[in-house]
Order: C-alpha cells, then structure tokens, then sequence
C-alpha cells in the first residue's frame, strides 16, 4: 500500500468518463499489494487517514480470492463519528454504497403537524422572553419582520461567496459517504465542484467561519441572537485582539443535493441558529 501525489491529474481504473480528477480528493491514491493496480482513495471510498492505516491493501478483485485489505491496527478516520456501512460494489458503479433512512423518510413527505408555539414576527423574541418561557421547546417566527435580522440576497452564489471571501481561502469539506473531511480545498475548487453539473461525489462544507470577511458584513443575526451570545457578552475587550478572539459567530454551510451529516454531540452549553437562505 502507499499513498502519493500526482504532478498531473490521473485516471485511475476505477474512474468514471466524468470523475473530477483535478480536485485535491482525488490526490490520494493506493496500490493493491497483489496486482499493483493504482486507485484513487475516494474511487474505493477510502480517505486519506484510513489510507495511512493500511498495513497490506487488496483491490476488489484480488479480494475475491486473496481476502481483504489488512490494517496496521484499527482503521482510524478524521471524523469520531459512526461510519455506516459501505457497499463497494455499488460504490464502482457509481451508485449510492449507504442505505440512509433520513433522505428516504424526507423524500416520502409524510409529516406530522407541527405543534410548536407560532408568533407572528419577531418584535416580541427577545432575551427576557426567552427566560420568561416555561418551555425549551422550539418555536417558529412566521415572518422575519422585528428580528434585525439582515441577510445577502437570496440569489447569491457560491461563486459569488467565493469570490468575496478569496478563491484561495482553505475550506474544510466533507465526504457524505465516509463523513471523513477532505483536506487540499480551497472556496475556488469548492465552488467549481458545487456549480458542477457532473458531481461524482456528494460533498458538504458545514464549518466555514466568515463573520470577517466581505460576505460576512452583509450578515446580521437575528437581535436575540447577539443578546444571548456569552461570547459577545463576557469575553473582555481587551483580550478581543486578531488570532485570539474567539470566530465561532457567523458560518456559512453550503450542501448539494442528499447532502447529510449524522448525529452528533456538540460542546457543552453550545446552541445555533439556522437560518436558510436558498
């Protein structure tokens, strides 16, 4: 087994006619120890930490008659989440390799009414309404009117966003399939794949900070939002100095089509507001 980096973007024999070979994930590659063949990591759903893991590594082929891939020790992965279970052959035909239940459920449309408390805007939602209440249940502001809230037009791009953050700012992207991030990315090579209309892969960008950047100033929380923010509130102003200041305010998340994340715990005391702008 090794892994390798490539001067020029290469097929691999696993490759779809329109694979986008010129993006960093495909970069990865591995030899099977018995025939030699090379492939791309992502082209067998394997990722670039699993790769380093590989004690003796066995194509699908070879697999047939000589077993599988051999690990160093437990295969690690970048993600600490659970990992549903791959079907590779489905995978080279370049159909879905997971069963997800959530997108089949999402796509039957059977929903419940919901039941949570509706205002009508949100001149009422503040911090002391907040505290007031004698529920943690979710409620819905019907119309953004009251909130202060501001937001780039719905017509925005991510080329557009790409543009006003820096085509070469790096961005952390995710590999739906394994849940493994993707490193070598850049908003550029980002935007390219999301306006791509031939998407080999289904990828997610869900941890993109841009409260100071261009596209971040024509964005303005929710009022509530800035009244209950502990950072905003108690971190000293001396302290708040470029590289120190805590940048966990505005994120950008940009999904294509059946693009998920599991289940997940976050930090202690942590709460988001989601606001979906197209």
């Amino acid at each position: 087994m090794s892994s390798s980096e490539t001067d020029e973007p290469q097929e691999c024999p696993l490759c779809r006619d329109d694979a986008p070979i010129e993006l960093p994930a495909y970069e990865t590659w591995l030899q099977c120890d018995l025939c030699e063949e090379w492939y791309h990591g992502i082209c067998v759903g394997i990722s670039a930490s699993e790769c380093e893991c590989i004690d003796k590594y066995h194509c699908r082929k070879c697999a047939e008659t000589h077993g599988p891939s051999s690990y160093k020790g437990p295969a690690l992965r970048r993600s600490g989440r659970g990992h549903a279970e791959v079907d590779y052959n489905k995978l080279n035909e370049g159909q879905p390799a997971t069963f997800n239940q959530y997108l089949l459920r999402l796509e039957s449309g059977e929903f419940a009414e919901d039941e949570f408390e509706h205002l009508s805007d949100g001149s009422t939602v503040t911090a002391d309404w907040i505290r007031s209440r004698d529920t943690n249940d979710p409620f819905i502001v019907d119309s953004a009117t009251g909130l202060g809230m501001e937001m780039p037009d719905p017509s925005v791009t991510v080329k557009d966003i790409a543009a006003a953050i820096g085509k070469d700012t790096a961005v952390s992207v995710m590999d739906v399939l394994t849940q493994d991030e993707l490193s070598g990315w850049t908003m550029g090579t980002w935007a390219d794949y999301f306006h791509s209309t031939n998407r080999r892969r289904v990828l997610n960008v869900i941890s993109m900070e841009v409260s100071d950047t261009d596209f971040g100033a024509k964005i303005r929380r929710p009022r509530v939002v800035d009244e209950l923010d502990l950072v905003e509130k108690y971190w000293p102003e001396a302290k708040r100095k470029p590289n120190k200041f805590p940048r966990v305010k505005t994120y950008c998340l940009m999904s294509v089509q059946n693009a998920y994340t599991d289940f997940h715990v976050d930090f202690s005391a942590t709460w988001v507001y989601y606001h979906v702008l197209s």
